[in-house]
């Protein structure tokens, strides 16, 4: 069970380095959001009171894109769904979306059927309290928080639990690794689940000298596209682990040994 846990976040971290949404704000009006197109329907995170425009960008080759015109796609506020009435141009899309978004602001957690307690949502490298900074309605599926909090220029991370993974939505506005979200995801976790206290540390693009001189020891001398570092904490010691993937293998590397695993 453990080892089974400890791989779906292993599988989050990674989603959260490569593809976790991301939205940056235009200006104070609009704001953009790219979300994947699935089976001609895509699901905004943020609840928009208007759609401005929508662009379909081909997942596998991002230059190439395509505006569709208002007529060619319907959006449902209830459901935060934009469903797209023609066929797609691109078997595989990203549906980059520009709109005024509702105020105040609302995200839908798609095929989350957890409780309150499972959700973990962070404004500003500080844990949000339900009640006090949003309010969750697990009938709608729906995250409203408090009128006065601007997501548009605030860094947020938030995620939940689904049959399989977990799903995160997640803007960050200053420069730095995340550690902080890294630590009050970890111990979320833990009361979630038990165990031991187990942190990953993105460290995604970093040179491999710099995460060696962090770690203390050598690894790989190639550079990994995915980075992470795993410090555990149980029985008043720590083990630390930087996993290195690769395209068709990863590395678990230790102060003692490196053990390359194929995939």
């Amino acid at each position: 069970m453990k080892r089974l846990i400890a791989s779906l976040f292993i599988t989050f971290f990674l989603l959260a380095v490569v593809s976790a949404a991301d939205i940056t704000p235009a200006n104070n009006t609009y704001f953009p959001v790219e979300t994947e197109v699935v089976n001609r329907t895509a699901t905004t995170y943020f609840v928009y009171a208007g759609i401005d425009s929508v662009e379909i960008i081909n997942a596998d080759k991002k230059n190439q894109k395509k505006k569709l015109k208002k007529s060619e796609y319907i959006y449902n506020k209830n459901t935060a769904c934009i469903t797209f009435k023609n066929p797609l141009p691109y078997e595989n899309c990203i549906a980059k979306i520009t709109g005024v978004p509702s105020i105040p602001y609302s995200c839908y957690l798609k095929d989350f059927d957890g409780s309150k307690s499972d959700l973990l949502v962070i404004l500003n490298n500080l844990t949000a309290v339900e009640k006090k900074d949003y309010v969750y309605d697990p009938n709608t599926k729906l995250i409203t928080f408090r009128p006065d909090i601007d997501i548009s220029n605030t860094s947020y991370y938030m995620v939940y639990y689904v049959q399989t993974s977990a799903g995160v939505v997640s803007k960050t506005i200053s420069n730095d690794f995340n550690d902080t979200i890294a630590e009050l995801h970890a111990r979320h976790n833990q009361e979630l689940f038990g165990g031991p206290l187990v942190i990953y540390k993105d460290r995604t693009g970093v040179p491999i000298s710099k995460v060696e001189k962090e770690v203390g020891f050598k690894l790989s001398f190639w550079q990994p596209r995915v980075c992470t570092i795993c410090e555990t904490y149980e029985n008043n010691q720590k083990i630390v682990t930087v996993l290195c993937y690769y395209k068709n293998r990863y590395l678990e590397c230790t102060e003692n040994k490196i053990v390359e695993y194929r995939y």
